[in-house]
């Protein structure tokens, strides 16, 4: 367990202890066993959601015991109240587990026993997703909840008519429109394969390959530790569904490093973190957001992962050349021969770990396997490839690992039950079709305020959740009015997970940087700053595929190139300006300059015709003012420090 999840877990006694690992085991083993359908293959008579129910009781119980109510709470012990509400928790999954069949044949039927263990659940549920992940979404979720209890007495278009408490508590239990619902579906089954196979990879050694190939890749280049960071963490986020668990797993190595070499703790901090959140959005896992999106869009697999190609590409490009540029800024070098590992011989030690990805790509496109059954496969073949690595692990090892993975799985299951519960109150209300109404008015007025709107509201949903449950967020709330309004679907979906994933970096709340900070002994706030400036491509590139899906791979191909090497082109001036570095340092007015250019170049040109002259003249500013910047840099006695401006 990291430091970071021990801070905010606690150690519960011995025999709690032995009963949340067995349940966690038990957990991962039910995920498995219908991922692969095999209650049909042997002919096993059980419902979906006498299966949610199991998964729901077991993540319940284990949240309620191993996270703290308050602050102040034991953290040696798990007290009697905790088991109690623990108890209390399981026992709403066990009468799902349980009664469903017989509850399905009159699920309108007002039965207390329903309105019971539904109300139960939904307290529950709140608090136990307000342990993990704080008050923004309990509070969020009471508000829907309230809206819809009271939503006669609410002015204007969002008077309805109200929903009988009755009713309320027994629906978000058991509709398959709420906690039951499809999220519950794909959590338990696709999410919780990928957060086995990434746990397992990592834990068997294969985390130390691809950190020692990228070490051996970039080590030797000035400020190699951060590139090194950069490439391990993209990675590594890809298949994680928490970018704080990689900035914890990755930083611990990679922010001690960066500082000794001579960056600055909030930069070192915003490296990790601006690295470990981009691997929410980088193909070909996405943090399991990819399936889901494909699910949602009715579209292959494959296709959302091309789409996800060249933004992810144009985001580390310009956090690689800001990481080069700072390293240049300050004179650093790269690290000593000695300390960098020879790539041919990390690869003889390690390639096994290197066959799980491309087949799990493989089944995935080509093959058109169903996630998680091609989730599964590639988990089987990391275990037998990585196998030589940990033969002399004994079976108790084994056993811990696959609890812990369990455990992980538990925390994404809550914020899953809690996400649900938002669903289902607003398809109840229909408050998800009332809300896109402002949206579309606004819409009206000026597309642009649209997207700037639907950004800010994406900022705050997204804050301290993990990706897949930003995404749930937002795709009932947000999208649809995206959509009626003319944006491509594919688009539409991307601008909000991004906007919700880099909330993470994004002041005030900033989760992920504030864990690096933590790491790198730097400020909070300033390392927040630093990590959007590290990032700023996410920020802008969400508007131009928008306005033009060339940036998602969609249209003529000599299109696509176009805008994405002008788009390429404007990384390059946009990172020169933020570091206020090139071969030289940079003035303040040619860094507003380039600047300025940076955005003409992300200008798409197939917008409109005039924007091919805007993107001609961006690269004739861009091309003149770097080339005065080169000129200035062989000018003897030139003061590469003293002549920057600074970051």
């Amino acid at each position: 367990m990291s430091s970071s999840e021990a801070a905010r877990t606690r150690t519960v006694q011995p025999w709690l202890l032995i009963i949340i690992r067995l349940l966690a085991v038990c957990l991962v083993a039910a995920g498995a066993f219908f991922s692969l359908n095999l209650q049909i293959h042997i002919g096993w008579s059980v419902l979906q959601q006498q299966f949610y129910g199991f998964i729901f009781a077991i993540s319940l119980f284990t949240a309620l015991l191993i996270f703290p109510a308050l602050p102040n709470s034991p953290r040696d012990h798990a007290p009697w109240s905790d088991i109690v509400l623990a108890l209390l928790g399981a026992s709403c999954g066990v009468y799902v587990m349980i009664f469903y069949p017989s509850l399905a044949l009159n699920m309108a039927d007002v039965l207390w026993h329903k309105v019971f263990f539904g109300a139960l659940a939904i307290v529950l549920v709140i608090e136990a997703c307000r342990r993990i992940y704080g008050f923004v979404l309990p509070v969020l979720t009471l508000a829907f909840i309230v809206y819809g209890l009271f939503a006669e007495h609410f002015p204007g278009m969002f008077q309805t008519s109200s929903i009988p408490i009755e009713r309320f508590a027994m629906e978000l239990l058991l509709s398959d429109q709420a906690m039951l619902g499809t999220i519950m579906q794909i959590l338990a089954t696709i999410v919780l394969v990928y957060v086995v196979f990434g746990h397992l990879l990592f834990t068997m050694g294969g985390g130390t390959l691809f950190t020692d190939l990228a070490l051996a890749a970039m080590g030797k280049y000035r400020g190699g530790p951060a590139k090194v960071a950069v490439l391990g963490s993209a990675f590594f986020g890809s298949i994680s569904n928490s970018a704080v668990a990689n900035v914890v797993i990755t930083g611990s190595v990679t922010i001690p490093m960066m500082k000794r070499i001579g960056y600055r703790p909030q930069i070192a901090g915003a490296v990790e973190a601006t690295a470990s959140t981009g691997g929410l959005v980088t193909p070909p896992v996405m943090s399991a957001v990819a399936f889901v999106m494909a699910e949602y869009l009715q579209m292959p697999y494959g296709q959302v992962v091309i789409a996800a190609i060249i933004p992810a590409l144009l985001y580390y490009g310009a956090l690689i050349l800001q990481v080069d540029l700072e390293a240049g800024r300050t004179g650093m070098r790269g690290l000593e021969p000695s300390e960098i590992p020879n790539a041919w011989d990390v690869l003889k030690k390690g390639w096994p770990f290197l066959i799980p990805l491309p087949v799990l790509i493989y089944t995935l496109v080509w093959l058109l396997w169903q996630p998680e059954t091609a989730g599964m496969f590639a988990t089987f073949v990391l275990i037998a490839a990585g196998y030589w690595f940990v033969r002399d692990k004994p079976l108790r090892w084994w056993y811990d690992t696959i609890a812990d993975a369990g455990v992980q799985v538990t925390e994404i299951i809550i914020v899953g039950l809690l996400v649900g519960m938002i669903l289902g109150a607003s398809s109840m209300t229909g408050l998800s079709f009332t809300l896109t109404e402002p949206l579309l008015a606004l819409g009206a007025v000026s597309s642009f305020l649209l997207l700037v709107a639907t950004a800010i509201i994406s900022l705050i949903l997204g804050m301290g959740l993990p990706g897949i449950a930003i995404y749930f967020m937002q795709v009932t709330l947000i999208v649809p009015a995206l959509v009626k309004f003319g944006i491509t679907p594919i688009a539409a979906h991307f601008f909000i997970f991004y906007y919700g994933v880099f909330s993470l970096i994004t002041p005030p709340v900033a989760v992920a940087a504030m864990a690096a900070a933590g790491i790198a002994k730097s400020s909070p706030w300033d390392t927040g700053i630093e990590a959007c400036k590290m990032g700023i491509v996410a920020f802008i590139v969400p508007f131009v595929f928008v306005y033009s899906p060339t940036l998602l791979a969609q249209g003529p191909l000599w299109l696509i190139m176009t805008n994405f090497l002008s788009a390429s082109v404007g990384v390059l001036a946009i990172g020169a300006s933020l570091r206020g570095y090139f071969l030289t340092g940079i003035s303040l007015p040619v860094r507003l300059a380039l600047f300025a250019a940076a955005i003409g170049l992300f200008l798409p040109v197939d917008g409109h015709h005039a924007l091919v002259f805007v993107n001609i003249g961006s690269l004739a500013v861009v091309a003149v003012l770097l080339a005065l910047n080169a000129k200035a840099s062989k000018t003897p006695g030139t003061n590469v420090k003293a002549s920057s401006a600074g970051g």
